[in-house]
């Protein structure tokens, strides 16, 4: 698909995957852990706000610094066994491309959730 990828597609996420670089996170804590985790990692990036969450769902909006334009990340998390698996869906709100920013919404906050810690 190549370059028309960037142009044509507003979504990325780690289920079917849609990119071959996308994958679940796996976090070797409890659940509440992994949560705290991947809240504290999104309160380091740039634009990012806690949306809404529930037990198993975390939903994030990012924003673009000079237009603003939204994406919507949701995180659905679900215990397996000592680990918690997480799986990650962004999408824009507007447009038919993305540019490849979905994709990197998701790589953007595995790193940050990660970053320095096992798991």
């Amino acid at each position: 698909m190549g370059l028309l990828r960037w142009f044509t597609k507003n979504w990325a996420n780690t289920t079917e995957p849609t990119h071959a670089d996308l994958r679940q996170l796996q976090l070797a804590c409890p659940l509440a852990e992994a949560v705290a985790r991947l809240k504290a990692g999104a309160g380091t990036l740039r634009g990012w706000t806690l949306e809404a969450e529930t037990a198993d769902t975390l939903h994030f909006i990012r924003r673009t610094r000079v237009f603003r334009f939204a994406d919507d990340i949701r995180l659905m998390l679900r215990v397996d066994g000592p680990n918690v698996r997480v799986d990650a869906e962004s999408r824009s709100r507007l447009g038919k491309g993305d540019l490849g920013q979905n994709r990197r919404n998701i790589r953007e906050l595995w790193v940050a959730t990660s970053a320095g810690r096992p798991g």
